[in-house]
């Protein structure tokens, strides 16, 4: 097959060749790839970012904070399902049985923290308390208990409302990952009800200056069999409901891009193919100008984008997943359909210090097949142009308190539009 390409190929060439040629590579044949920039005023339009997707219920983890950045403050909020009412165990002849009269003597709350997104350095103190106040998991705030569809009820006082403390405990990252509040038969009776709307715990934390991630509270029981009382057995809860609450709420952003952050932030923009490339000077040196593209001859394409410092409260402490899908239908935004992620499952990992100490570095964001699915224009068969409108989301949403934030349309870092291009030099015969 390759032999016979090579003499298709050398066929075609002889073909066009003139016996009035004094040049015998009258066809030039070499192409030329050329990378392009294209500024924000070149391809993007439109740029509008939307926040209030999903809620800190939908993370299924907790954040407590102190002053964190100098201003955030959050609590996590957990509540417990049914407590078992039997248990196997062994009575004194050694036989396995389950034992349905078990007497609970106490427990323990365990908070399970990740170590890689909290920003404590050393130990820290948390406290907890004993829910007072009926809230619903789903919508609580900082300052509603409820906050649904036809009932909305504040705290009476902000943060969670009236608790009462069950004593503190320390953490320190270099002992582990978790802490262990410990709980007397009385506490443990308290959450005993599931009937009642009020029960649950609230984590705080004490030390000023961190912000924690907690990957999961749990509740385990110790309990006494009445078949075997010189035995002490452990008891897990299922957890119910898991979630946190904070102050302040970020702002939309007045310029720039957003994504992340919990309810979820996502930047919409526009893109506008051009037709003709008309530079650079290399492009135009090479094959004439002005270029008009092919779909094929688009070799790759990022979207540009330039880090930018979060608000202390909020930078990331972790690495951040930027998803980038096109916009099926713009006009249904914010609830908009959106197609297939263009960067792939685990999305454009971004490390943390882009946010920070780091920002103003460029991270490009591929989206060859959503820029050649415009350079081919509409549909030959059904006439439907493709969509021009790309979402940037976390790779999961919610997926992190934490936002990512990137320059916008009037910075000199604005983002930009990056091609490399190949294409063939013009053909003239003689």
């Amino acid at each position: 097959m390759a032999a016979a390409a090579a003499a298709l190929v050398a066929g075609v060439a002889c073909s066009e060749q003139t016996p009035t040629s004094i040049d015998g590579n009258v066809l030039p044949v070499a192409p030329v790839t050329i990378e392009v920039e294209i500024p924000w005023e070149g391809f993007g339009s439109d740029l509008v970012v939307l926040g209030g997707y999903g809620s800190p219920s939908d993370l299924g983890r907790g954040y407590v904070a102190n002053a964190h950045g100098g201003s955030l403050q959050a609590r996590t909020l957990a509540r417990f399902g049914i407590f078992p009412r039997s248990a196997s165990v062994r009575d004194t002849a050694g036989t396995t049985q389950t034992d349905t009269m078990i007497s609970i003597t106490g427990g323990r709350l365990v908070a399970f923290f990740d170590t890689i997104a909290s920003t404590n350095a050393g130990p820290v103190t948390l406290e907890l308390g004993a829910l007072q106040e009926e809230w619903d998991a789903r919508s609580a705030t900082w300052t509603s208990a409820v906050d649904s569809v036809g009932e909305a009820r504040p705290w009476s006082a902000a943060g969670g409302g009236a608790v009462t403390s069950w004593g503190t405990a320390e953490w320190d990252p270099a002992d582990g990952d978790s802490l262990s509040f410990v709980l007397d038969s009385a506490q443990v009776a308290a959450w005993v009800d599931t009937a009642d709307a009020s029960r649950g715990a609230r984590i705080d934390l004490i030390t000023p200056g961190s912000r924690l991630e907690l990957r999961d509270v749990a509740l385990r029981l110790e309990a006494v069999p009445s078949v075997n009382p010189d035995t002490v057995v452990q008891l897990s809860v299922p957890d119910e409901d898991l979630t946190f609450i904070y102050d302040p709420a970020p702002a939309p952003p007045p310029d720039g891009v957003r994504i992340g952050g919990v309810p979820g932030w996502r930047t919409v923009l526009d893109v506008t193919m051009p037709t003709q490339l008309n530079g650079p000077p290399a492009l135009c040196a090479a094959v004439g100008c002005p270029v008009a593209l092919e779909p094929e001859e688009v070799s790759y394409a990022a979207l540009v984008l330039t880090s930018r410092a979060t608000d202390a409260a909020y930078q990331p402490s972790d690495s951040i997943g930027l998803d980038v899908r096109p916009v099926l239908l713009r006009s249904a935004l914010p609830k908009a359909p959106l197609g297939a992620t263009l960067v792939g499952s685990r999305g454009q990992r971004m490390h943390p210090s882009l946010f920070g100490g780091a920002e103003g570095t460029r991270v490009e964001v591929p989206i060859t097949a959503f820029l050649r699915q415009l350079v081919a224009g509409a549909d030959s068969v059904t006439q439907e142009a493709p969509p021009n409108t790309l979402a940037l989301l976390s790779t999961f949403e919610p997926f992190s308190l934490s936002f990512a934030s990137f320059y916008g349309p009037g910075s000199p870092q604005a983002p930009m539009l990056k091609l490399i291009v190949t294409v063939g030099p013009s053909v003239e015969l003689p």
